[in-house]
């Protein structure tokens, strides 16, 4: 009898953990405990894009704890592309108004990156690229929107939850939508069925 690999998800992020439970995956999750600052550094030195910013980052949180974690593990980054800059997760909800008042009315792209491996050796890296256009909103809109929508926010690259409230900020959305919340979850799911991780 074959036994299935055991399944890891090298992240902190519960929308993640949610899109996995959700589609009836078995898995643990440990914490990477990457330094992204050190990574991102190296990146500006090496003149890489934001695209491979991102695969760095999700291999570097995949291998940390593939190294000591047997079976497939998977790690995930997603980085905000607004106006040919990376922007990070909010520190505070001032700075979320802000970052909701500068995009607002505009598009932006968010990059995720996916990074399986197994054993400790990578089997598998993708990404994805889906374009959201934020709809224009007044001040008033946007502080209704932070006072309902809460602290929550400020896990979120964008300072929104388009699994939420959130929803209501677009206009539009092209791409995948998993890959929006986090992580691309059916090319993912496709590996995990080709190495027997799961059933179907």
């Amino acid at each position: 009898m074959t036994t299935s690999p055991k399944i890891t998800l090298a992240s902190g992020s519960a929308i993640r953990a949610s899109m996995l439970r959700d589609a009836g995956v078995d898995f643990a999750v440990v914490k990477p405990g990457v330094d992204e600052s050190i990574i991102k550094e190296d990146a500006i030195a090496q003149g890489d894009g934001l695209e491979q910013l991102a695969t760095k980052l999700a291999t570097a949180k995949c291998l940390a704890v593939a190294e000591k974690t047997a079976g497939i593990v998977i790690g995930s980054d997603q980085i905000l592309e607004f106006e040919d800059r990376a922007l990070d997760k909010p520190a505070n909800m001032d700075d979320a108004r802000a970052r909701l008042l500068e995009m607002q009315g505009a598009p932006h792209t968010l990059i995720n990156a996916v990074v399986v491996a197994l054993d400790g050796q990578v089997i598998w890296r993708h990404l994805d690229r889906p374009k959201l256009v934020m709809r224009a909103m007044t001040e008033a809109e946007i502080d209704a929107y932070l006072a309902a929508a809460g602290s929550d926010i400020l896990s979120s690259v964008g300072a929104y939850q388009v699994e939420k409230l959130g929803a209501r900020l677009f206009d539009d959305i092209k791409g995948n939508y998993f890959a929006v919340l986090g992580m691309s979850l059916l090319p993912l799911l496709g590996v995990l069925r080709r190495e027997g991780a799961i059933g179907f």
